[in-house]
């Protein structure tokens, strides 16, 4: 009861010891499985297209973590902008400014060189060049195949987007157009050898090529307190891959400059055109006071009206501020409705309201950031989100602001002219030309004091552009590797030789775990509860005749059959009758049934052999006889004993009854009355009775003997044998059909892993005619045979 419990866990625990054990016999096929992984290797080395990585590193000055040096030019500048150090970091990777690298480098160009594995790519040492005549802004997913021919080129034309083509003849430099792009192509051979060959030209969209960038670059900190970031890019080619990274950052420190300049340049375009403005009023304010001059003879005015000029100057100059600055308050307010339209003037504005202009530079901050974020978040963002909820909080406090200064400004405004009105009704009094000279005095007073106001504000505004540098810095520029990052050809080989080992491993796994037919005795222990009474070897040389002098390592198996089955018959004293079955055909009881025989008639007994596989006879041609005359004949055509036994050649004392001819009804002749009496007179004439019937896996010919028979042999073949067939073997003969039973395990190869490792491997042989076998041929036959 205990072994039948024990058996379940023997088929599903795998012993570490025994897979071993089949490893290790297996060693030549790790040997060609490395040979092939090494050779492996090499060609994927050869062929594989390299991935090379430059890096560079970028200084970043954050303003949130507290740099304490002050550039000089740095504190001049009117416009602050703190600095997001993660929020740069995507932009480094944005699509557009991405874009705007590759279309200013011409990186979605690329040139090849057509090969019979693969395309080159060159890049340094290009003999071609394709020059864009038209826009290339949107030029992109072309290909051409050139192939130049004593300086005419040969050009094919391919689009894959829409799978349509061209095929055209040009001169090197002639232009020529695909669609409405006008191209030229020029070819300048280095060497003799690129004079002739084929070779192509690839055009990607830039907008396409620039997404598929983002996942090439790699952004991180070089730790978590620093603000320097490193930078990576990835690339086939090693030359491209510093020069793209070197583009990048250049790229990005002339956008973070611009970006800086904008508002500073409109600020200066708007105080040109308000200065050119009144320097033209001013000319014209001047000529005019000097025509008056001309015109009336006047050199000077009376002290009195010195007096009332200077009042109404004044009060001119506090009405012209207070209108200036509703008028930039509108502007203001403009802007904030329409911030697509212009910047707010800031270095004007300062001098307006310092409240003010503390919220419109908050109002710009935010603009920014959002602006940047853009480039690298999608629009449903939450952090787009929460900046425009601040961008609106900010407008609406402005232009409350601006409301309320407006009320107060229109009320400044209305006093002052009435101020102006009083002062003008006091000149009045004045005599005309002197009022008039007045009136123009005061006009260009005005004019003049404005004027000055802007140069100076002009001056603030360049200085404030100038003083915009970029806070980045390369510390360390991108260089040309060396070494590509991808393969590695250590990890190429481990790689290789590892999935070598696995698949060996695998196939040894599938080969003796997962196998569906019987290779080893424990298997036929499990499943049967009968003796194991022989392991019959393979042996060519063995099995080629029917002899007892020869004393081969097969004749040495079937001597041990012989002895263990007298062992199992000790009881038994009379004539032995001993049948053979298996559960399929092609098992090898014929074989074994017509060995055995023979080598039971040692000590001068004799055997008979019956040939009951009444299907399929078999035992006749391996003994070199026919079964014309056979068991049929006696029962059916009352064939006498004598007439149907048969001496068997090359034997002593081995006789045979032949199957006869195939008749229809196998089981009715077997169990009929002739057989009975057949088996009775047979016993009186010989020793031992064998007999070979048909698979009891199949038929019911072998449970029909089974009464006449003292012993039952079932033959199970190595390799051959399905487990599922040895079950249910198993299981129809688990009643008492059959007497005395047990197996013969047939067919072991001799060179497979069993022998060497489960049973007693037979390494000699009695033939003293063998030719020896030379040590190189005796290995390979090895190494095909545990392959196998």
């Amino acid at each position: 009861m205990n072994r039948n419990k024990t058996i379940p866990n023997k088929n599903t625990v795998i012993d570490l010891n025994d897979l071993l054990k089949k490893l290790i016999f297996h060693w030549p096929l790790y040997i060609i499985l490395l040979a092939l992984a090494i050779v492996g290797s090499f060609i994927y080395l050869k062929y594989a297209r390299p991935r090379y990585m430059s890096t560079a590193k970028l200084y970043l000055k954050d303003e949130k973590k507290g740099g304490e040096e002050a550039d000089l030019l740095k504190s001049l500048s009117l416009f602050n902008n703190g600095k997001n150090i993660e929020n740069e970091m995507e932009v480094l990777k944005s699509p557009i400014l991405i874009g705007k690298v590759i279309r200013d480098n011409r990186f979605n160009v690329r040139y090849f060189k057509k090969g019979p594995f693969r395309d080159e790519e060159l890049y340094d040492n290009n003999p071609l060049n394709l020059h864009f005549l038209s826009d290339s802004s949107n030029t992109g997913n072309y290909t051409f195949d050139v192939k130049p021919d004593n300086g005419l080129l040969t050009v094919k034309w391919m689009n894959p987007k829409n799978d349509t083509s061209a095929l055209f003849h040009v001169h090197s430099g002639e232009p020529f157009f695909v669609n409405k792009d006008r191209f030229s192509i020029t070819f300048s051979p280095l060497h003799q050898e690129e004079s002739h060959g084929n070779y192509s030209i690839q055009v990607d969209s830039i907008e396409q090529l620039a997404y598929k960038k983002i996942d090439d670059i790699g952004t991180a900190l070089v730790n978590r307190d620093a603000t320097v970031v490193l930078v990576t890019y990835e690339d086939r080619i090693a030359a491209r891959t510093a020069h793209f990274l070197n583009a990048l950052l250049d790229t990005y420190n002339e956008y973070t400059l611009d970006d800086k300049n904008r508002v500073a340049l409109k600020t200066i375009r708007f105080l040109n055109v308000r200065i050119d403005s009144l320097k033209d009023e001013l000319g014209y304010l001047e000529k005019q006071e000097e025509q008056f001059k001309v015109q009336r003879g006047i050199t000077d005015i009376e002290e009195s009206s010195k007096l009332a000029l200077e009042q109404v100057k004044e009060a001119d100059i506090r009405l012209n501020d207070a209108n200036m600055q509703l008028s930039v308050f509108d502007q203001v307010e403009e802007y904030i409705n329409d911030p697509g339209t212009n910047y707010p003037f800031a270095p004007v504005l300062g001098n307006v309201d310092q409240a003010l202009t503390g919220m419109i530079n908050r109002y710009e901050e935010l603009l920014k950031e959002k602006r940047r974020l853009s480039l690298s978040l999608q629009p449903g963002s939450m952090i787009l989100q929460n900046l425009d909820a601040q961008i609106t909080d900010t407008k609406n406090t402005i232009r409350n602001y601006i409301s309320g200064y407006k009320r107060n400004a229109g009320v400044a405004q209305n006093r002052m002219q009435e101020k102006v009105n009083q002062i003008q009704a006091k000149i009045a009094n004045i005599p005309a030309y002197e009022r008039e000279y007045i009136n123009i005095k005061r006009q260009q007073g005005v004019k003049e004091n404005l004027y000055l106001h802007l140069l100076k504000k002009k001056e603030e505004a360049a200085v404030s552009y100038a003083s915009n540098v970029t806070d980045n810095k390369v510390l360390a520029p991108a260089f040309v590797p060396a070494k590509p990052e991808s393969p590695k050809k250590m990890l190429v080989f481990v790689s290789f030789i590892f999935g070598g080992l696995v698949l060996g491993t695998i196939y040894i796994y599938i080969k003796y775990f997962l196998n569906t037919r019987v290779l080893s005795k424990e298997e036929i222990e499990q499943t049967f509860h009968a003796p194991l009474m022989a392991e019959i070897y393979q042996d060519e040389e063995g099995a080629k005749e029917l002899s007892l002098k020869n004393r081969s390592v097969l004749l040495e198996q079937i001597f041990n059959l012989r002895t263990n089955l007298r062992f199992l018959l000790n009881e038994h004293t009379s004539s032995t009758t001993i049948m053979l079955t298996s559960g399929i055909s092609g098992e090898g009881k014929t074989f074994i049934t017509s060995r055995l025989g023979n080598s039971l008639t040692v000590n001068n007994k004799k055997v008979l052999l019956m040939e009951l596989d009444l299907r399929k006879p078999k035992l006749s041609r391996t003994l070199g006889l026919d079964n014309h005359v056979g068991f049929t004949n006696y029962v059916v055509e009352n064939k006498t004993i004598d007439e149907i036994i048969k001496v068997v050649p090359g034997a002593d004392n081995l006789f045979l009854i032949s199957s006869g001819p195939i008749p229809p009804n196998p089981v009715e002749l077997i169990e009929g009355n002739r057989m009975k009496t057949l088996l009775d007179t047979l016993k009186q004439r010989f020793d031992y009775i064998l007999m070979d019937t048909a698979p009891v896996g199949i038929v019911s010919d072998a449970k029909s003997l089974s009464t006449y028979v003292d012993c039952t042999l079932f033959v199970v073949r190595y390799n051959y044998t399905l487990k599922s067939k040895l079950a249910s073997m198993a299981e129809s003969i688990k009643d008492d059909h059959f007497r005395k039973k047990g197996v013969v395990f047939n067919g072991i190869e001799q060179d497979s892993f069993y022998p060497y490792y489960y049973y007693d491997h037979y390494s000699y042989s009695y033939s003293e005619n063998r030719q020896p076998v030379r040590w190189w041929t005796a290995l390979l036959n090895k190494m095909r045979k545990r392959l196998v």
